[in-house]
């Protein structure tokens, strides 16, 4: 397919009487409202046809949204949300639709590049909350994830999104674009977040990959020295076959990398507990 062929739903959660999650940092279904118009700006800057389903804060149906995008014929569907917690949840988290190859795919396709920006709550079936089946992921036909962006409750998220808004609706369309193997365009105007900008070309790390040195390494979610942000820990001798860089964290060195998996890491690039070798 090509990019000009693609056409997407791309729909905003709650609306009208319906607000959604609220906090001191704003509602959801204006939040919701706010990145769809953004993402959906920015598809259609690269040729993309999209579809939404409101474009104010009205109300929404659920079933008509889903009908709207069966009748549009639409290659895949993404729903926009806010989650909201406690003051410390944090994190971005996509929701497919449990037994749906395709829906899973697709939710971890755009939780993958959303997670660039947030602390990564992996991707999780529908039957995993609340509700027990989500509706936007059950009715279409075509494959359908929900993203749960960030934490509306969370201020450090609210942070991150209200300044860097427009890369991550980028993100959005670009997790779309990797589900359906089309190259994100080379005149795409976005920019790395400027904590994760390469300080040395990822050219320079081909052929290579990271071992540790040390027993039970810490490794992280994204540029981060911090406890909240370890996803896990590496054993000496172990460590991830793929360099992508090397980055800046809080003004100490870091290495992105990849697990067998494709999923992203940040760890030490101290020469005293990891070392790169040939694979």
């Amino acid at each position: 397919m090509k990019i000009n062929e693609l056409k997407l739903a791309i729909f905003a959660g709650h609306g009208g009487a319906d607000p959604g999650a609220s906090s001191n940092y704003g509602k959801e279904s204006e939040k919701t409202l706010d990145l769809m118009l953004a993402a959906t700006s920015y598809a259609r800057s690269l040729g993309i046809k999209v579809v939404n389903n409101r474009t104010t804060d009205v109300a929404r149906n659920i079933s008509a949204d889903a009908r709207k995008a069966n009748a549009e014929k639409v290659n895949a569907v993404i729903e926009i949300h806010f989650d909201s917690a406690t003051a410390t949840a944090n994190g971005t988290t996509g929701f497919y639709c449990e037994g749906s190859a395709t829906s899973k795919d697709l939710a971890q396709k755009v939780n993958d590049r959303v997670d660039d920006y947030f602390r990564d709550r992996e991707i999780k079936p529908d039957t995993s909350t609340r509700h027990g089946r989500l509706g936007i992921l059950r009715e279409t036909n075509a494959p359908a994830m929900l993203l749960e962006t960030c934490f509306i409750s969370n201020k450090e998220d609210m942070a991150i999104y209200n300044t860097k808004k427009a890369l991550i609706a980028q993100a959005v369309v670009h997790g779309a674009l990797d589900y359906f193997n089309i190259p994100i365009p080379k005149s795409t105007p976005e920019k790395a977040p400027e904590a994760t900008k390469p300080s040395t070309p990822a050219s320079s790390y081909a052929g290579k990959k990271l071992v540790s040195k040390a027993k039970k390494l810490r490794f992280y979610s994204k540029p981060s020295w911090a406890d909240k942000d370890v996803v896990g820990t590496v054993d000496t001798g172990l460590g991830f076959p793929v360099v992508l860089g090397k980055v800046d964290a809080a003004g100490s060195p870091q290495y992105k990398v990849q697990n067998s998996k494709g999923k992203t890491f940040y760890i030490t690039a101290s020469d005293k507990y990891v070392e790169l070798k040939n694979k």
